[in-house]
């Protein structure tokens, strides 16, 4: 699909007078660039939300004693920051706390 999108586009160009004599090796060298921004903005996503839940980890003290609070807001671990961190979602959509709440 992304292939079609990126040729079209291409193709409309040329209809336009901006390019002409584009062929599929442009749209290749397109669609490779974008694969690598989307592998890099996937990997800078995933490198910020571990630096999130080990902020919101639980609180150790010597020993291994807890007070089972996060370390972070002080809410009973996992808070809510932590569970949306680690969970597998998509984490720009909207999110309530109360969605991962068994039904009573």
């Amino acid at each position: 699909m992304r292939r079609e999108i990126v040729l079209r586009e291409i193709n409309q160009g040329a209809l336009a007078g901006m390019q002409s004599g584009i062929t599929e090796q442009a749209a290749d060298l397109v669609l490779a660039a974008l694969d690598r921004y989307d592998a890099w903005a996937a990997e800078r996503l995933e490198t910020r939300l571990a630096r999130i839940a080990e902020a919101h980890s639980k609180d150790a003290a010597n020993g291994g004693l807890t007070s089972g609070a996060c370390n972070e807001c002080g809410q009973p671990h996992p808070c809510p920051t932590y569970v949306w961190a680690t969970a597998s979602r998509d984490p720009l959509a909207t999110w309530d706390p109360r969605d991962d709440e068994e039904a009573a």
